[in-house]
């Protein structure tokens, strides 16, 4: 079926030209920015629910609130940074978003109360430079091989998110909360760097694009961009309210001290990636991006599902998730090149803002879900939502051309 469209391998396939050394440049610098910066908030993420007990006037609801304020933040701030990139210049307004991040991670450092906490975490995701850095990426390569420059940059989010999953808990076990704050700050003085020495500048005819916000506040509109903006909030709203119980339940299951969690996530983090390799691959070379999408949702909502019955078992715990972070891997790798189709270079910048704003808003909205059904219904509570939303995320990857066609502004005029 599949030797019609895919011609043998060596026979008939023009590779075309390999990356230029400036191309290499900018995704090198590019691609480290990113891991530096999510390295940062990714370790903090399985450590904030340990330390709950230590900070004062916490709650289960704050608790969640100060896991995902700082998606909140970014989502109100993805797409004005993305359209300011286009107005005013890439490397400015990313200086400028990453000394925010660094602000925010030395008031972490000094509080010892949820409300500091919350406040800094709040400035943390001001600095919301997701979309500039893709728009950069796009910029400063060529159409041929702005794939491979998106899926670096794609890998080396996972490597932050793999390397945070550890590193979090030994520093904490180290250091305490306050060390895994300044270990962030110290990441964020780092992505400064390539700012200057690495990345190419960017041409001056890329620099100022955007005709006004009129032109950008189409992007909501556009139908492969809100598509895919759907999918990443609920699959972010399952990670932010992960984080509210899984930590705390992984300690229990295992006997395992706070500040050992890292031996698991480890494991459990390396699996799920090369459990994912295979189905992504498949999905690249088959067109099966939805069925995959179907899949992880399923996996997720399955994962959550073992663990929440079989709350407090070893193995259970362990497999449910393993098989709760492939689902959730085979859908990161998957859905930004559903947002980067169909778009003009005019309009990177403002698209990337759109997926970038739902992408964190789902943080925001899981980590505050999280907390408040750990407060009415217990952890188990929690792990029920998450496979409800596992479910709703296959669901909206049955058939995201009308869950987009229903939010479009005009289509309850039309009936």
């Amino acid at each position: 079926m599949a030797s019609s469209e895919t011609p043998p391998r060596g026979k008939g396939r023009a590779k075309g030209p390999p990356m230029s050394p400036l191309e290499k440049r900018a995704v090198s610098g590019l691609s480290f920015i990113y891991v530096a910066r999510m390295l940062g908030l990714f370790m903090l993420m399985p450590v904030l629910a340990l330390d709950n007990e230590q900070l004062r006037h916490s709650t289960p609801l704050l608790l969640g609130l100060a896991i995902g304020i700082y998606g909140l933040a970014q989502a109100a701030l993805q797409f004005p940074f993305g359209v300011a990139s286009d107005r005013f210049g890439r490397k400015r307004v990313l200086v400028f978003g990453i000394l925010i991040f660094v602000l925010g991670s030395f008031l972490g450092a000094v509080t010892h109360n949820i409300w500091g906490i919350i406040l800094a975490r709040l400035l943390q995701g001001a600095g919301a430079v997701s979309s500039v850095l893709l728009a950069s990426a796009g910029d400063l390569t060529g159409e041929q091989h702005r794939t491979k420059a998106m899926a670096a940059i794609g890998g080396s989010i996972a490597v932050a998110y793999v390397l945070g999953m550890a590193l979090g808990p030994v520093f904490y076990g180290v250091w305490g909360l306050t060390g895994v704050f300044l270990v962030a700050a110290a990441l964020g003085v780092l992505a400064l760097f390539p700012l200057w020495k690495v990345i190419p500048p960017i041409p001056q005819d890329h620099q100022q694009r955007m005709g006004g916000w009129r032109d950008a506040l189409r992007m909501f509109k556009h139908p492969s961009v809100l598509t895919a903006s759907i999918g990443i909030f609920i699959l972010q709203m399952v990670l932010g309210a992960s984080f509210v119980v899984l930590s705390p339940e992984l300690v229990n299951a295992m006997h395992i001290p706070d500040a050992a969690v890292w031996e698991v996530y480890l494991p459990v983090m390396l699996l799920s990636v090369a459990a994912m390799v295979y189905p992504v691959i498949y999905a690249e070379r088959n067109k099966q991006h939805g069925q995959m999408l179907v899949f992880s949702g399923l996996a997720i909502a399955a994962g959550a599902l073992i663990m929440g019955l079989l709350a407090g078992r070893f193995w259970p715990v362990a497999i449910g998730a393993v098989i709760f972070f492939v689902g959730y891997n085979i859908a990161s790798a998957i859905l930004p090149s559903m947002m980067s189709r169909s778009t003009k270079p005019e309009q990177r910048g403002a698209a990337s803002g759109v997926y970038s704003l739902m992408q964190f808003l789902g943080i925001f909205v899981g980590g505050v879900v999280g907390g408040w059904g750990l407060g009415i219904a217990g952890e188990k509570g929690v792990f029920y939502i998450l496979a409800s939303v596992g479910l709703l995320l296959a669901l909206q990857s049955w058939n995201g051309k009308r869950v987009a066609l229903l939010l479009k502004p005009d289509y309850f005029q039309k009936l």
